[in-house]
């Protein structure tokens, strides 16, 4: 069964994609800030990361770097943002990110997109299905 880390500050934003991604097949976990989300990833060697970009205890992107760095191999991530600050999509990409997905998201979307990057397709989508480029 495929491994799921959703990192995300949001008690009822978490809970509901956790049952949507649970609910989907994938083994789940919850971490609800930075350094819960970097523990939780160096324990449970998720095979993709759902990430809030904006976090306590520190930042997205640099949460998706410090687990890029403990994993032996590359790891899907899709980050998951309500900002809309210029630059965090580009910063993304830079990252290498899978996905890029703007709350409030479409459920089925996110799941599909999740169900691609786990099963390594070249598709790559935000919740509006514009691709990354």
């Amino acid at each position: 069964m495929k491994k799921v880390l959703i990192v995300e500050d949001d008690e009822k934003v978490a809970k509901a994609l956790y049952l949507r991604v649970k609910g989907a097949g994938y083994e789940t976990s919850v971490a609800y800030d930075a350094l819960d989300g970097v523990i939780t990833a160096a324990k449970m060697k998720p095979d993709a990361v759902l990430l809030d970009i904006n976090l306590p205890a520190g930042h997205g992107f640099n949460v998706a770097q410090r687990i890029q760095a403990i994993m032996p191999s590359h790891r899907p991530i899709i980050f998951i943002t309500a900002s809309r600050k210029p630059g965090l999509f580009d910063r993304a990409v830079k990252l290498g990110a899978s996905g890029f997905v703007e709350k409030p998201y479409d459920p089925a979307q996110l799941l599909e997109l999740l169900h691609n990057v786990l099963e390594k397709t070249i598709t790559r989508s935000s919740a509006d299905t514009e691709a990354l480029a």
